[in-house]
């Protein structure tokens, strides 16, 4: 005998009403997964390979790492990735040449060739070098800047040439820059046979070769390469359907049958293959990692004591904390830029020079 009610006014009371209280409930929509797992790795899941494959898998990422600095003492270089003109990010070797202080860009003069680098200072060449390779380089997007860093604890002024890499180049430049890197000072090459370039391809085939590892088991599980050692059939009725698992309620490892009830117990192994197998492997990984963290310590004291031997480091060519702090940038309009630009010529305080 009620009447019919009206659903959407009914939702819509309800809505007033919780406005009315004070609360306003905001219901967002639900986030991709994808995105969560972004969030937390922006760079996606890092790949771990089974056991075997970790040390070579290891070598490859330390010679693919990006975060690695080729310092040769008069410059360093990196490789990663930097923002163009347009705003997308392109490969790019970034080169960094220590100044002195009294350097301004007018003073710097650059010749930038697929071959050859040569980079001069107030007439004196700082850099004249052959590059090891000249089939990547993109001469034409390559640009340099002057910028204050800090450099063994001491801010100076560093020249920071942005080499860029030709897009349809398919080679990563992670090993050698300059030719003069691969020979030793008795001018011996450091590795007289011929190395493999670091490529798409190669870097492909590498993971493509990497084989997932086998899921971590729990102490319940029972996984076996060797059934026929473990003798895997019902001593009831000689079925082959048969789970072998460890209950809570079990001192031992029991065979359960999935065609008769009787259970049995299971072959005494002191631990199922798998286990065991998995129980070395973890033994294997905590001896690694010892070993890892002895050398990582034995580095840190090595280069605590490098550093105390050295001393103070060399602070004649820092660099002010105040450098340049009264220059402030300002937005002009098109006119008003036109009007500061003529009246700064007219004053002298630009000064065109023919390069």
């Amino acid at each position: 005998g009620h009447p019919k009610r009206n659903t959407c006014t009914t939702l819509l009371t309800v809505g007033a009403m919780a406005t009315k209280g004070g609360y306003k409930e905001n219901i967002e929509p639900p986030v991709p997964p994808v995105m969560k797992r972004s969030m937390f790795a922006p760079h996606g899941p890092q790949l771990r390979p089974q056991y075997e494959q970790e040390d070579e898998w290891n070598e490859f990422l330390e010679r693919t790492d990006t975060s690695k600095v080729h310092d040769f003492g008069r410059y360093w270089w990196t490789y990663g990735r930097d923002e163009d003109d347009d705003g997308y990010l392109r490969e790019a070797v970034f080169l960094e040449v220590p100044l002195r202080k009294d350097v301004e860009a007018k003073h710097v003069r650059a010749h930038l060739s697929t071959r050859h680098l040569k980079l001069t200072v107030q007439g004196e060449t700082l850099l004249d070098e052959d590059f090891e390779d000249s089939k990547w380089l993109h001469v034409g997007e390559s640009y340099w800047e002057i910028e204050v860093k800090e450099v063994k604890k001491v801010r100076r002024k560093v020249l920071r040439y942005v080499l860029y890499i030709m897009m349809e180049c398919p080679k990563y430049i992670t090993q050698w820059l300059f030719m003069s890197e691969k020979t030793e000072d008795d001018g011996r090459y450091v590795d007289q046979e011929e190395e493999e370039e670091d490529n798409v391809d190669d870097r492909l085939r590498m993971i493509a070769k990497m084989k997932e590892p086998e899921p971590y088991r729990d102490a319940d599980i029972w996984f076996s390469e060797t059934e026929e050692e473990e003798e895997r059939w019902c001593d009831g009725c000689g079925s082959t359907r048969v789970v072998v698992m460890k209950k809570h309620t079990d001192a031992k490892y029991m065979k359960y049958c999935n065609d008769c009830p009787f259970v049995s117990p299971a072959k005494e192994m002191g631990l199922p293959t798998g286990l065991l197998k998995q129980r070395d492997i973890d033994e294997k990984r905590a001896r690694k990692k010892r070993l890892k963290a002895r050398k990582e310590e034995a580095k840190k004291r090595m280069e605590a004591q490098k550093e105390s031997t050295a001393g103070e480091p060399d602070r004649s060519e820092e660099v002010p904390e105040d450098y340049k702090e009264e220059e402030r940038t300002k937005i002009f309009t098109r006119e008003e830029f036109h009007d500061v630009l003529q009246k700064a010529l007219k004053k002298g305080e630009i000064k065109w020079e023919d390069y």
